[in-house]
């Protein structure tokens, strides 16, 4: 089964598969399309009934804190919140066992969050949903365009995102 490249809207042939687009109207594209992959993900997880006690902005919280343990600000920062709407959200995830505060073995005086066993397992079942999806659109794209993807997700975030994560 020949993959659809999304940004010409077409089977591509060798000439052109070898090429990068940049025109405006694909990065358009692009850009529009990760927009609608995100409320795709958002609507798969509010669209479980048990999902109904967590807003999509626990979700974020809980998915950004697996990925990275990190302190309240950092947090914030990476899920573009102000300080007082992600402590909002915290002390909920907090007085659920989802998420618990520890203190940075390096540096004392910082508090790192991270998840709870219930909040790992809690998550895992939330996300099943979305992870099932993505698991098939990569299947179906394979591994080159897998790659190709995570390189341009990252160079979106950017090199410093890069570097906290390594």
């Amino acid at each position: 089964m020949a993959v659809i490249n999304p940004f010409n809207l077409s089977i591509p042939d060798a000439e052109s598969h070898s090429r990068l687009f940049l025109r405006d109207s694909e990065l358009g594209f692009g850009i529009a399309t990760i927009f609608e992959v995100a409320a795709k993900l958002k609507a798969i997880c509010e669209s479980d009934d048990e999902n109904s006690k967590y807003n999509w902005a626990d979700i974020r919280t809980l998915i950004a804190i697996h990925a990275r343990n990190d302190t309240v600000l950092n947090l914030a920062s990476r899920l573009a919140m102000t300080k007082q709407a992600l402590n909002k959200i915290l002390r909920k995830l907090i007085a659920e066992d989802l998420v618990i505060i520890t203190t940075d073995r390096r540096d004392k005086r910082r508090k790192i969050l991270q998840l709870s066993v219930n909040g790992t397992n809690e998550l895992a079942r939330i996300t099943t949903p979305m992870r099932d999806i993505i698991a098939r659109a990569y299947r179906n794209a394979g591994a080159d365009a897998v790659y190709g993807s995570d390189q341009v997700l990252w160079a979106i975030l950017g090199e410093s995102h890069i570097a906290k994560n390594i």
